[in-house]
């Protein structure tokens, strides 16, 4: 699996930010998420719900759904893939700082690609996946301090 791990500072606490990583803020700050839609009934960030991603990262679309596997307000929300052909498992983590909050996202992937798949991947679709995160984060920066 790779792997994409960024972080960020952002000088306001954690109860401010957490709103903003919900999957209903998601397509805000990634690019790479055009569509989500809730499949659980609950509509709602918590254990077990249940998402619909559509996608689409350096010119490769895919469509995913995915299932929250952890969730502490404030601090910590978990989710992973349960279908489609990519393997996805996202972490977010906020943790409060003397200024603010740090946030570090991570996720790890598996795109269905053979070995000259792969190698595309490390040359187009992992640089894409690291400028988004960045992109994101800073996005999410902008919002949370305003």
């Amino acid at each position: 699996m790779a792997r994409v791990d960024k972080s960020i500072e952002i000088n306001v606490p954690p109860e401010k930010i957490f709103p903003l990583i919900t999957w209903d803020r998601v397509p805000e700050f990634y690019d790479d998420i055009k569509k989500v839609e809730w499949k659980s009934k609950a509509h709602a960030m918590e254990l077990g719900a249940t998402v619909h991603v559509v996608s689409e990262t350096a010119g490769t679309k895919g469509e995913w759904d995915a299932e929250i596997t952890e969730f502490v307000p404030n601090e910590k929300v978990a989710w992973r893939t349960i279908s489609g052909n990519t393997t996805i498992i996202y972490h977010a983590t906020l943790t409060p700082t003397k200024t603010g909050s740090s946030v570090n996202t991570t996720f790890d992937y598996e795109l269905p690609y053979a070995v000259l798949g792969k190698l595309i991947d490390k040359l187009r679709v992992h640089k894409a996946l690291e400028k988004g995160a960045e992109k994101a984060l800073q996005r999410m920066k902008s919002v949370a301090e305003k």
